[in-house]
């Protein structure tokens, strides 16, 4: 039976279409290794921050992270400085249905929760979502000091039984009201998580300091609890072996994935080689303090790897140019820039490079590389710059 020219050209032209959405799609793998940072900006009742997740080792059974984060303060306090470990099971990582995402002590210990995972989903949960569209989840959210809603109704409860209250009822509702609204109240709820285009979807992120987009599942529903339902929203990492949460949604409280580092020889083959051709890099792994230019640990290793390439290179002159988003005044963020600059340089300083190849300089938010309407362009403006004299 022969085709005709017209089904012929349909035919070809699905094929080409096929081929060109195959090449276009994101293959880009987020590997769950050592080293491993996951930058989320995160936005509660309480005031948005920036969380740092990092993986500090991963043994047969279970896999170790470090948080670190400045949560906003109320009232003008400055911001509560948060370090904390948390440990996940590799069993919960394959099968666990329950999501607790947030540190609930903000101290130097280690958190295990049996049953959960951190800020993922599991293996098990990815693969119901790519075979049958749905998957079932609890998401435990710890908050930040305010009362839950029924916590609030028991107190109010018991108020009225002892009778002898000085305070009125008005004045008790009053203050429970305020006492939830106080943002960050915890809460716990579960439901159907249903997806939203029946395939994947591409996420730009930032990763290894290149603008890339990441394959996800986009997927929302209705969760229920003690305090009500919570509509959510979130994108998962297409990936059973890292499905990392790119982006949650819910009830008031979400974050946003803004960069994603892991340590790679190709990315720092790939900087030297720019310097080596006289080419500006843009260093994104090294990681200050909010409004600061104090460097978390985390920046470690890229630090390391800037010091390493600069002995292989011995002849080389640096300059080092700190960039900040458009949040806050020029002036402060001009300030601020510079001194993230010089102390970057000391930290290479101390890492046995001498100081006189080194020169710095701060840029505040005047050479943004993409927009500050968005949380990841401004993740993008925030960044370091080295450039050979």
């Amino acid at each position: 039976m022969k085709m005709s020219s017209s089904k012929l050209r349909i035919v070809v032209m699905l094929a080409l279409s096929a081929h060109i959405a195959a090449a276009q799609a994101p293959t880009t793998k987020v590997p769950l290794v050592a080293g491993l940072a996951v930058v989320g900006a995160v936005r509660e009742p309480a005031g948005d921050y920036e969380s740092v997740r990092r993986v500090t080792s991963i043994a047969g059974d279970r896999v170790a992270y470090t948080i670190t984060a400045d949560r906003s303060g109320k009232d003008g306090e400055d911001p509560e400085q948060i370090q904390a470990s948390r440990t996940v099971l590799s069993v919960d990582l394959k099968t666990a249905h329950t999501l607790k995402p947030r540190i609930s002590s903000g101290f130097d210990a280690d958190e295990v929760y049996p049953g959960t995972t951190n800020a993922q989903l599991s293996v098990a949960g990815l693969t119901e979502l790519r075979t049958t569209g749905h998957t079932t989840i609890t998401f435990i959210d710890d908050g930040t000091g305010g009362l839950s809603q029924s916590t609030a109704n028991v107190l109010l409860q018991m108020m009225a039984a002892a009778g002898k209250s000085t305070v009125s009822a008005d004045s008790a509702k009053s203050l429970t009201k305020m006492a939830v609204a106080q943002g960050g109240a915890g809460f716990t709820v579960s439901g159907t998580l249903s997806s939203v285009e029946p395939g994947i979807v591409p996420v730009s992120i930032l990763v290894n300091n290149v603008v890339v987009a990441l394959p996800a599942r986009h997927v929302r529903g209705k969760l229920t609890g003690e305090d009500g339902p919570k509509n959510a929203d979130m994108y998962v990492l297409d990936d059973p072996a890292n499905p990392i949460l790119l982006q949650f949604h819910v009830g008031e409280d979400s974050m946003t994935v803004v960069r994603i580092d892991w340590p790679s020889a190709s990315t720092v083959k790939n900087m030297e080689a720019a310097l080596a051709a006289r080419k500006p890099v843009d260093i994104y792994g090294i990681y200050f303090a909010y409004n600061s230019a104090e460097i978390r640990a985390q920046s470690d290793s890229t630090l390391d790897a800037i010091a390493s390439m600069m002995k292989r290179d011995p002849t080389w002159k640096l300059t080092v140019t700190g960039h900040t988003d458009n949040v806050g005044g020029d002036a402060s963020n001009l300030a601020l820039s510079k001194r993230r600059s010089a102390a970057v340089k000391a930290a290479l300083v101390s890492r046995g490079i001498e100081a006189e190849r080194l020169a710095t300089g701060g840029a505040g938010a005047s050479a943004p590389k993409a927009t500050n309407a968005t949380l990841v362009g401004r993740a993008q403006n925030r960044r370091v710059e080295l450039s050979r004299q």
